[in-house]
Formats: C-alpha cells, structure tokens, sequence
C-alpha cells in the first residue's frame, strides 16, 4: 500500500505566520508613527527658529539704523539720504507684522523695551509652543 505525501499548510502554520506577520506589522507601525510624530515635532521647532529669526535680524537691522525709538508704538524711525523712514512692529493674532507685512506666526509674547539714556534695546519673543527668546542688542553708534 502506498500512502501519499499531502503538500500544503496545516493550520496551526498558517496561524503561527500570521502572529508572526502581526507582531511585525504592529511593530513596523509604532516605528512609522513615532518616526511621523519626531518629524512633526522637528518641522514646528524649525519653523519657530526660522520665524524668530527673521524677526530678531529685522529689528536688528532697524535698530542699529534708527535714529530714534518709540517704546509704545515699537517704532523705529530712520532718515536715509533726508527722508524720514519708519518701521513699526505689531504683534496681533499671534502674528508679528513689521509694516502691516507678516514677518512671523504662530507668537504669543512681543517686547521691545529701551531704558531711557541707553543705547541697549531688550527683545523678548515667546512662541505658542512656550520657546522663549531674550536678547540685548546695543546701537554701534556713540552716544
């Protein structure tokens, strides 16, 4: 009597692959959520860093240019070739606006402060995500 080899799968082989395939899939989705999450996470803290610094180089330049401060209006005004120049700062809807143009979103705090007599401008920035920002700047021009 001759007994035939049977070729296939039984099931407990084919449940076995498929825990296996499982705990792979579960594992290889964790990995791809957290990799999405730290990415997220980078492209906001990139796009804060960026913002900052386009508003701290800004007011940099209109500072050390500006022949005068308004400390309530966060004017600065320079004269350039006898014309008088303004740049005014606003902070409004989490956006901080140098002219009415939008220079940088998504800020909660904006300061600018001058001790009288001094030549030492304070910024203070502060993002929704709670990273803040303080800084001096000082005029290079003699007082």
């Amino acid at each position: 009597m001759r007994i035939k080899q049977q070729q296939g799968l039984t099931l407990v082989e084919v449940l076995a692959v498929l825990v296996i395939f499982s705990i792979i899939s579960v594992l290889l989705m964790n990995i791809l959520g957290f990799s999405t999450s730290t990415y997220q996470k980078q492209l906001t803290k990139n796009k804060e860093l960026q913002n900052t610094s386009i508003v701290l180089k800004l007011i940099t330049k209109d500072f050390r240019k500006s022949v005068k401060f308004d400390e309530a209006t966060y004017t600065f005004t320079t004269i350039v070739d006898g014309v008088k120049i303004e740049q005014t700062y606003v902070l409004s809807d989490n956006e901080i606006t140098r002219n009415g143009e939008i220079i940088a979103t998504d800020m909660e705090v904006f300061e600018l402060s001058n001790q009288e007599s001094s030549s030492t401008l304070t910024i203070r920035l502060k993002s929704k995500h709670d990273q803040e920002i303080r800084t001096e700047l000082t005029s290079r021009k003699k007082p």
